[in-house]
């Protein structure tokens, strides 16, 4: 390895593990993914999780910082690293993560609380970094970002900080509907994308009765043979994509441009989306933010 590594970056979340060896200009070195997320770790041995993860590169550099976010520093997750109040920006909550007791090598960085209108919680983990990475490495330091997922997360940012934020369980409705109702007794296991019929979602979701009326149209478009069943799991999606822009548009307003987070095969129905509203939008690598983030802390952490 000729290059000096400099820290481990960890974004460890509800269901994946994924672990960046970073040199010192911050570019990878090595990376390894572990379908390991936090519910997934056996009696809470989070510790001998890393080390099956990443135990070669701390044993090769022994002093190495270990720097973490997402889930991991949830009540469910290794150490609780408590929420920091929005408005906040990347070098608050950098100065409050919490380091994993017994390895003074390991840090964990918090989550983000905020309050909606109506006074109800908001909180974020994980995101957080994202944002920051994206404001320290791109110089975006006002705006609208969206990251959309199993938890699609809107947030305004104001003067580089975390103003506030609103959360759409888009992805966590979709495979609920999808895999435990009645609507998805006729959707295909393995159903690929099908850019039609999820236009045609879109379109659903602004015509009028609200969306616990229009997701039917989901089932009885598939038993009246309207919609091939290949295409009804797209529909679906539609749906509650376009159900959640319209939701995030009355709540922020419209927006010039949009900076979308996004990595994977959910990038094409999204980006399919924005277009249909007339968004602009400026598409950006999401695992590339949250390594722009957490190598933001080490630069922070060789200082101190």
């Amino acid at each position: 390895m000729t290059d000096t590594a400099r820290c481990i970056a960890v974004d460890w979340g509800t269901t994946s593990l994924r672990a960046t060896l970073l040199g010192s200009g911050g570019q990878a070195l090595d990376r390894v993914a572990r379908p390991k997320g936090i519910l997934a770790v056996t009696d809470g041995d989070f510790a001998g999780e890393l080390d099956a993860a990443c135990g070669a590169w701390r044993q090769e550099h022994p002093d190495i910082a270990v720097l973490m976010s997402g889930m991991i520093g949830a009540q469910q997750g290794w150490v609780e690293a408590p929420y920091l109040e929005a408005p906040c920006d990347l070098e608050a909550l950098i100065a409050a993560m919490i380091t994993v007791p017994g390895d003074g090598t390991v840090r964990i960085m918090p989550g983000v609380r905020a309050r909606t209108a109506d006074g109800a919680p908001e909180i974020m983990r994980g995101e957080e970094t994202q944002i920051g990475g994206v404001i320290t490495a791109n110089g975006v330091t006002e705006g609208l970002f969206c990251i959309p997922g199993t938890h699609s997360k809107w947030i305004r940012v104001r003067d580089g900080r975390i103003d506030d934020f609103a959360t759409f369980m888009t992805g966590e409705v979709f495979a609920v509907l999808k895999d435990h109702s009645i609507l998805g007794r006729l959707m295909e296991p393995e159903d690929t994308f099908d850019a039609d019929t999820f236009i045609q979602g879109l379109e659903r979701a602004r015509e009028a009765g609200g969306l616990l009326h229009r997701l039917f149209s989901a089932r009885t478009l598939g038993i009246s043979n309207e919609m091939s069943k290949p295409g009804l799991a797209s529909f679906l999606s539609g749906q509650l994509i376009g159900a959640e822009i319209m939701g995030a548009r009355a709540l922020y307003g419209g927006a010039d441009t949009i900076q979308v987070l996004t990595t994977g095969a959910i990038s094409e129905p999204y980006a399919l989306a924005f277009n249909w509203a007339n968004i602009s939008t400026v598409t950006r690598d999401a695992e590339a933010a949250a390594l722009a983030g957490l190598w933001a802390a080490a630069k922070h952490f060789s200082k101190s």
